[in-house]
This record gives C-alpha cells, structure tokens and sequence, in this order.
C-alpha cells in the first residue's frame, strides 16, 4: 500500500512536468484563443495554468519575459507573485506549531522583544488571523512620502511597525485592513526567531523542496539576480518601460515562482493524498477561514478571507476561492472551484489585472456548472414602482468614517443614482419590493444592495455586496468654509512616531499639505473640522480644537490606519 501511494505521488508529479494529459487539441486550441492579445513577440505577456479533474491539465507561456534579449515566457520563467506569497508565510507558521517550536497564543514579543508593550496583549494567533489592531506600514510608508520603486527593505519595515505605540482595538475583537502588510511581516520575523532560519531558508527546506517547486523562493534582497525572471514592465503612453521593484520585505510579498511551480502547488493543495506529514496537515488548514475571538468570520465584498489569505465566495452561484496579487507590472490572479475539482490562474509581467483571462479558462470547461448568469438578469429583479417624491427623500450626501469615504444620491428620470461627491454621473438603481432598498444595475454577476434606515434620528444606508458585511453610510451636509475660515487650519503638525511634519497651507481657496518627500493632498470639507482627500494614506482628517476654539492637532482616519494624532507645532 505504501508502495502503491508513492508511485500515485510520483505519477502526478511527473505527469505535471511532461505536458497536457488528456487535454484534447481543440480544447487546447480554445484555450490558447484566450491569450492571443498577449502572444506577441514584441510585448510582455504571461503564464497560465489549469487543473481539471485528475486528467485535464494546461501549462503554457505567451509574450516576452525580457524585451531586451527576446527571451520569451514559458512555464519555468519566474514572476512575482506580491500577495499569493502570504499563504506560504502563514504555512510556515503552522509548520513551526506542528514542530512545537512555536505556539500560537505565545505573545509576540517573545519572538520580537524589541517591539513596544501594547496595551492589550498582542498573539502570534491575532497575526494570523488578521486581527491584531496594528496599522498598515504600507500606509504609514505612504505618509513618509515613498513610493513603490523606493528601496524599502525588512529592516525599513520593522523599524515603522516598532515606532507605533498603540493598538487600534483589542485583539482578536476586529479584522484589521483587508491589505495589511503589517502582520505577515512581524509573521516573517517570528519564523526567523523560532526556526533560527529565515523565512527564505525555511520555506525552500520544509515547502518547497518536499513539493519540488525548485523554481520558488522568497526573495530578501532587492539586488538578488534571479534567473529566468519575466521583467516587470508598464506602458508609458506608447513607450514601454520597466517598472522596476526595490523591495527586500519577504513575507507579506516577494515570492518569485513559475507556472509549473504553481501548478503543482495548487496540485499538491486540491489533491486528495491522505499522507499523515506535518506539511500536508498544515496545507490543509490554508482553507480554514480567518476567526475572531468569538468565532466571527471575515466577510468581505471579495468574500471569506481564508488563513491562506483566499477569499471564499460563491462564483455565479458555485463556490470559489479567489486570490491575487498586484505590484509593479505584476499581476497574478488564481481561481479554485472545490466543487469540480477545477483551478486556474494566470501571471503577468504587462501591467495589467490578469483576472479575466483566468476566469476565461475556468469557464470554457464548466459554463454549464454555474446556476447563475454572468450578468445580473435586471428583468428577473422583484422591484417596485416608487414616486419621485420618495426617491428624492434618499438623495444627498453620505459618509463612513471608518474607511473614509464620501458617496452622493441624487433623482434623475425617476431613477435614483449613486455617484461621488463633485461627479454628475453614476450608477442607476432599481428599487426593490422592501421600501428603502435599491439594487445596483452593474455590468456583472455583481449583487450590490442598498438599505435605508435610520439612526438615532438620522438617514443612514447599509450597502451589502454578495455575502459581505455590509458598511453603513450616514448622511450629512456638506460644509462650506470661507477663505478666513481654512485659515484656522492652517500651520505645521507634528507626529512623534513617525518624525515627521506635515503644513497646511491654503491654494486656490483650498486646503493643501507638504509633507516629506514634497508628498502633496488636497483636502475638501466633509463637516465642521473633518476633511477628505483622494489620497490613500490621507482618507479623510479630523482637527481637534482646545476650549477656546483653536487648532491642537489632527487625527488621521483611512482604510489601514486609525487615530494616527499629529500634534500643531506652530500657526504659520
């Protein structure tokens, strides 16, 4: 019996690296038509693979992974591959509680005494499951004024999450940021500290070595030659240039690999091998979902964030794991439906979201397996008949302080139309048989809902996309300052941790800040003493006043960092 299991083993391996099993030449010849956009000799392009069943798999490679030399893609030139690296990071976690060298209520700062003592005792539990309350260095690095093709190294990273004293919430009682690349970057120190390897070293020997991905590694040094890696490249107008990446984080990103590399990856995760290895037992803890202390899950409008850092959703009605990654001119998207036994994914160096040819893929085998259509049927949709009098009642402007975010309703034709605020276009909605609910008409199989209510006296709306908690939005109204009044709003401000200053000054009767690296926003009025920019790191500000009505300071409020105070150093 063991016998026999080792030979099943080595079959699939073996019949990964030899070509297409019992792909058929039409099938195959369909499959290719997706790519022909990026079969170009003159382009960067990309890699796919897809598994169906234990028979049907396609592994190939289109387009230029170096325009200098020509050299084209095939299915060992490597990418990087930016968020899918995380399910490795957290898989070498699990690997060291199975070795019991770590476990995970341990405290964090048994692995890294260097970090503060927060108020709440912080788990490595808490990083995996993505609630810790820390703040997202990626952001925090946003305010110092970086860019994304500045070097920025481990070292640079541990050294913003040091300077942050505070947590925003107790552990374990709410997900932080969806992107936060915080906590797989502490994730990566504590392997370095319980291992005595880095992350690198002991992923190749414990994952990547026993799965044969020889073309895998996590990369910790920007200035790492790396063979037979596709460039990353973007478009300039009709120039093509390289989009160049200066980053030495392993952890949160970093992980170059190839498409035969991923193939038996996504293999070796689907395939039913009942092997009693500390490796397969970890691998199969990847799909459990993210928890709460109270068991909560995290359901984001991309659906249930898994420990693998998927997201499981229902796809046109079948059930999915979706994941991806996005740096530079990389792009990597993976879909896996369970149900049909089927993955495919795809990575690219050409600057683009790579999605839909991966969906195309899984499509051409199983479009007859989904119940729901790829487009919303509006036709199909249990609405009402509602007067103009009503809708008007839902128009006007909206606010959700935690994520930082301004929406705006508005009655044309008798239809009620979501938008931004200073936008006069936006996306037309059909009401619903329960008063107060509106459905969203998108182009997709996208179900985004609309709820009206009220709270404590005030309008606010519930908006709720496919198994997603929803997000509230309460109503407001815009504020107007004079030119004499956003002069109270003027000076410098300072914030300790980050050791940096920020000046408000006024330009073209608006509210501009300097910060360092001549990082520039332009802020416009929400309500009295709250402001909103279209720039990440500066969501939206809120001044705070002494009791005699003067400017002390600001609170920076934004999807992946919280209550971040910069005190006023002067009123110039």
């Amino acid at each position: 019996m063991k016998l026999q299991k080792t030979l099943n083993i080595l079959f699939f391996i073996l019949s990964i690296v030899t070509g297409s099993a019992q792909l058929s030449s039409i099938d195959e010849q369909s499959i290719d038509g997706i790519f022909n956009e990026w079969d170009n000799p003159n382009k960067p392009g990309m890699s796919a693979g897809l598994i169906y069943g234990n028979e049907i798999q396609y592994l190939k490679g289109f387009g230029i992974a170096d325009i200098e030399t020509n050299r084209v893609i095939d299915p060992k030139t490597k990418f990087q591959i930016d968020h899918l690296s995380r399910q490795f990071t957290v898989l070498s976690i699990l690997l060291l509680e199975k070795m019991e060298k770590l476990k995970m209520d341990d405290p964090i700062q048994k692995y890294i005494p260097t970090l503060p003592k927060y108020q709440h005792e912080l788990t490595i539990g808490h990083l995996v499951n993505h609630s810790s309350g820390l703040n997202d260095y990626e952001v925090l690095k946003l305010l110092l004024g970086k860019e994304e093709d500045d070097v920025f190294t481990h070292k640079d990273a541990m050294h913003l999450i040091s300077t942050q004293k505070t947590l925003n919430f107790k552990p374990g009682k709410k997900f932080s940021y969806l992107t936060s690349k915080t906590e797989l970057t502490l994730l990566a120190e504590v392997i370095a500290k319980a291992s005595g390897e880095s992350l690198t070293v002991f992923s190749k020997k414990h994952i990547f070595d026993p799965l044969q991905m020889n073309n895998s590694k996590f990369v910790e040094d920007y200035n790492s030659i790396i063979p037979n890696l596709a460039h990353s490249y973007q478009t300039d107008g009709d120039t093509l240039k390289k989009e160049v990446l200066n980053l030495s984080n392993a952890g949160p990103t970093n992980l170059y690999t190839s498409a035969e590399d991923l193939l038996l990856w996504y293999k070796k995760l689907t395939l039913a091998i009942e092997e009693p290895s500390i490796l397969n037992k970890a691998i199969k803890q990847l799909d459990q979902l993210v928890k709460l202390d109270n068991g909560a899950t995290y359901n984001s409008s991309w659906g249930q964030m898994t420990l693998g850092r998927s997201f499981y959703h229902l796809e046109r009605g079948l059930p999915a794991y979706w994941q991806y990654g996005l740096v530079g001119g990389y792009g990597t998207n993976v879909f896996r439906f369970p149900e049909q036994d089927l993955t495919s994914f795809v990575m690219g160096n050409n600057n683009s979201y790579n999605g839909m040819p991966a969906m195309m893929m899984a499509i051409h085998f199983i479009e007859d397996k989904f119940p729901e259509p790829s487009e919303v049927d509006l036709t199909k949709i249990k609405s009402r008949k509602v007067t103009t009098s009503e809708l008007k009642t839902y128009e006007g402007h909206y606010w959700n302080t935690e994520r930082a975010l301004a929406r705006r309703f508005f009655t044309e034709n008798d239809t009620l139309v979501y938008t931004r605020p200073g936008q006069d276009q936006g996306l037309a909605t059909v009401p619903l048989k329960q008063k107060g609910s509106f459905q969203l008409k998108v182009e997709s199989d996208d179900v985004i809902i609309f709820s009206f209510s009220e709270e404590n006296g005030e309008q606010v709306y519930d908006i709720k996309s496919g198994i997603g908690d929803p997000y509230r939005y309460k109503k407001y109204e815009p504020i107007t300052y004079t030119a004499e009044e956003l002069n109270h709003f003027k000076g410098s401000f300072y914030n300790e941790q980050l050791n940096s200053i920020y000046t408000f000054k006024i330009e073209d009767d608006e509210l501009v800040v300097n910060g360092p690296e001549d990082s520039k926003a332009t802020f416009f009025p929400v309500v009295k003493n709250v402001f909103r920019s279209s720039a990440i790191q500066f969501g939206s500000i809120i001044f705070e006043r002494n009791q005699n009505g003067n400017v002390t300071g600001f609170l920076i409020s934004t999807d992946g960092i919280q209550n971040l105070f910069f005190t006023k150093i002067n009123n110039s």
